[in-house]
């Protein structure tokens, strides 16, 4: 199954709301729902979570299962319900705050292995070689300094990093065992055809991490013809959006949340762009220091660049930011164009 279209007329936040998950007609792999705090994103998600919805709660789903599109309504007549029932069943949700340990991760990997040998009649050693190849698929781009090694004696997990040093899964670092837990089950479970809703899942994940997720997600929904739905904060997941993907939740002047299609971007953009256009941060330093930049910025606007106020200003911040810093930079170049501009009325 895919969802094309929601329709909500009243469910918590939303009200007469509409969102569209298609590209000329056909629904997409990958959506990321971006917005403010605040917006609705994750109650999004838990709307199209549920598989019991009050009567309070009404509207319609849009989806394509195989190849005939369906429209459920919200709540489902007693005719539609069971089928309803049945196709939700595929959906899979990725809470934010799902915590994930050391154990955790061993009982998937374990319950892997034990799938391909028990059920599968395959052996210990293909199991490992199995698993190790789609780490190497999956996280190439990633760089993991970690190899599996298999199960020991006890059947806990065992890992070798590049200096041949054996460990286990406890002694991975938080950002490794988030990693492997937000993605590898994936493509470790049955997710043909899947509906796979994502809560923040670049949490607990480095920024240069982040990057990555959406191109493995995509080649597990190339592979499986499945469909993820995100809920980021992160400029980066953004960053590696495509235009068609994206979709902004805003409010419009009279407080009502609207679904909006991007008109440009953001895939390739620069973290500084993707928040100043998509996400709407107001300022990306510390307010202290925007504003400090920004009554430097009017000073030389209202041509004060001389006095000795500004002079001690611009000398204050470049001790704290750098001389080299690219907002003292611009700074520094507009009073030279200003000064040049005045030699030259001058000398008429």
């Amino acid at each position: 199954m895919k969802l094309k279209h929601i329709h909500i007329d009243n469910y918590k936040l939303f009200r007469n709301f509409d969102i569209d998950f298609c590209t000329d007609n056909e629904p997409l792999r990958i959506v990321i729902i971006a917005g403010v705090n605040g917006i609705g994103k994750s109650t999004l998600l838990e709307y199209i979570r549920k598989k019991d919805v009050s009567s309070t709660h009404t509207g319609n789903i849009q989806v394509r299962i195989g190849t005939e599109d369906k429209t459920f309504a919200i709540p489902p007549s007693m005719t539609q319900y069971k089928a309803y029932k049945e196709a939700f069943d595929s959906v899979l949700y990725f809470s934010a705050n799902t915590s994930t340990t050391s154990t955790d991760l061993e009982k998937k990997i374990v319950r892997y292995v034990d799938h391909f040998v028990y059920e599968k009649g395959k052996t210990s050693f293909e199991a490992y070689e199995k698993i190790q190849s789609l780490l190497d698929i999956v996280f190439a781009d990633f760089h993991l300094q970690v190899r599996f090694k298999g199960l020991d004696a006890d059947r806990h997990l065992k890992f070798v990093n590049w200096e041949g040093v054996e460990f286990g899964a406890n002694d991975l670092s938080d950002g490794e065992k988030q990693l492997l837990m937000k993605v590898l089950p994936l493509f470790m479970g049955d997710m043909k055809g899947r509906v796979i809703l994502m809560d923040e899942p670049d949490a607990s994940l480095h920024p240069s991490w982040q990057s990555y997720l959406l191109p493995i997600l995509r080649r597990c929904a190339e592979e499986n013809d499945c469909q993820f739905f995100l809920a980021t904060h992160s400029p980066q997941v953004i960053s590696s959006a495509y235009q068609e993907e994206i979709r902004i939740l805003t409010r419009d002047e009279d407080g009502i949340i609207r679904a909006e299609h991007c008109n440009d971007g953001p895939y390739g953009w620069t973290v500084e762009k993707v928040l100043d256009e998509i996400q709407n941060v107001p300022f990306q330093r510390v307010p202290d220091v925007e504003k400090k930049l920004e009554d430097l910025r009017m000073a030389v606007r209202e041509n004060k660049y001389n006095d000795t106020c500004f002079l001690q200003k611009m000398k204050d911040l470049e001790n704290l930011l750098g001389y080299s810093d690219l907002d003292l930079t611009l700074i520094r170049m507009e009073i030279m164009r200003k000064q040049k501009e005045g030699s030259y009325a001058k000398s008429q």
